[in-house]
């Protein structure tokens, strides 16, 4: 998955730190947040994706925001800050996606396409967000990388236990879950590569599609041979 590669942190220090943190900032809820810190970290993810870490400035930020260097640190420490606020911000979005009570009592079919849905939903309403989840996340300090691995390990087990389960009850192929994950993630946020809202399709059959493509991968031959003859 271009978001959930997960890099492992061994050191016990570094994963007591975390647990920590993440019963404060961990735990923010997003649109808890004051307007002017959203404002802030739109404008801030906006640049970051379209110019890259290196080559954005907080004075960059300032200007487009239309504030001056020093108001900025009203909002942020550093640069070094700002991203990881931003990238934390995404990893949260994933994270709740997984968290809809209604998962653990559908079918896995039903299950996985909500999922699937969610997901897409959540990368086309954040690109921004995302992508530098996915790219630019060697920039953050390892105690917030793994913050930030374990909040996606609660997506990914997830989507995992979904297929799983689609696969143990005859849904879904038999196929080696762990690949199937990783190759359902690499196709919904791959919509990141090649999405445009004003290109061919709609974003409605963007995501249409992209359930199609993921539940056509886990169709069991035949339920495909089924649906060929009718």
């Amino acid at each position: 998955m271009g978001v959930v590669k997960l890099k492992k942190i061994p050191s016990p220090r570094l994963r007591a730190e975390v647990s920590v943190r993440a019963a404060t900032v961990g735990a923010t809820n997003i649109e808890s947040q004051p307007a002017r810190l959203r404002e802030v970290l739109d404008v801030a993810a906006c640049l970051f994706h379209e110019k890259g870490y290196r080559s954005t400035s907080l004075t960059d930020i300032a200007n487009a925001l239309g504030i001056n260097k020093a108001s900025l640190y009203h909002y942020v420490r550093s640069k070094e800050d700002l991203v990881r606020q931003l990238i934390l911000r995404a990893s949260q979005r994933l994270r709740d996606v997984s968290r809809n009570p209604t998962i653990d009592i559908l079918a896995p079919d039903q299950a996985l396409e909500l999922l699937i849905r969610e997901h897409c939903e959540v990368l086309l309403d954040c690109p921004n967000e995302i992508g530098l989840l996915i790219q630019q996340r060697k920039f953050v300090e390892p105690t917030v990388l793994l913050e930030i691995s374990e909040r996606e390990r609660t997506y990914v087990s997830h989507l995992r236990g979904v297929i799983a389960r689609g696969v143990t009850q005859g849904l879904f192929r038999t196929t080696d879950i762990s690949v199937a994950t990783a190759l359902v993630l690499d196709t919904v946020n791959g919509l990141l590569r090649w999405y445009r809202p004003n290109g061919k399709l709609t974003r409605s059959e963007v995501i249409e599609a992209t359930w199609k493509f993921v539940r056509g991968g886990l169709t069991p031959n035949v339920a495909k041979r089924r649906q060929r003859e009718k």
